[in-house]
């Protein structure tokens, strides 16, 4: 079978590309707002870019005509962290994004609020590994609405049981999530998951 995009049945446009460009890793990421409140979202459009520096991308779709608070508190502070997401946070990760802009989301996920080594941005306590991130630029993706941010890793925190001498972190032990559809979920250790989305 080959379509063209336009080709695509209606019911497909928005989920088609998730089950085709997979797996893709699951970050949750934590920001802060120029108030001090803290925000945490899920993520699956982000990507290494170069290993020297390290660079990394996130693609941010908008919120109607608004810029999501993801995006909005990186472009205000300059600064962000990439908190790997394993199988036994994925029912926080699935529910990470109902809460309101002015909440705390440590608070009400029930998360560890921990310091992070080189920005002033707070990681998760609880996520196997996080990349401290500060922003470089962010790149207009037209014909689409989206945008990415370019971020340099400044910093990474890695738990004590994760780490290894030979390559610095194991994800299997950490048994990661990775997304294989739109509501379709994979851990590295091979166990399946649905999960709905709730917001």
């Amino acid at each position: 079978m080959h379509l063209t995009t336009e080709q695509l049945p209606k019911n497909l446009r928005g989920t088609i590309w998730a089950c085709l460009i997979a797996p893709r890793p699951i970050a949750l990421i934590s920001t802060l707002d120029t108030q001090g409140v803290p925000n945490i979202a899920p993520y699956n459009s982000y990507s290494g870019l170069a290993n020297n520096p390290p660079l990394l991308g996130v693609s941010f779709s908008r919120r109607g005509d608004e810029e999501k608070t993801t995006l909005a508190n990186i472009k205000e502070t300059g600064v962000f962290v990439i908190n790997l997401v394993p199988r036994f946070l994925a029912d926080v990760m699935n529910t990470s994004a109902e809460g309101t802009d002015k909440e705390d989301d440590f608070k009400r996920l029930g998360l560890t609020r921990a310091e992070a080594g080189t920005i002033s941005c707070p990681r998760i306590g609880e996520s196997p590994a996080a990349l401290e991130c500060r922003l470089l630029n962010t790149v207009p993706l037209p014909p689409s609405r989206c945008e990415m941010v370019v971020a340099q890793i400044v910093g990474v925190t890695i738990r004590d049981e994760f780490y290894t001498p030979e390559n610095g972190f194991d994800p299997l032990a950490a048994d990661l999530l990775a997304s294989v559809g739109a509501e379709e979920y994979l851990s590295l250790n091979g166990e399946s998951l649905h999960l709905p989305k709730t917001w």
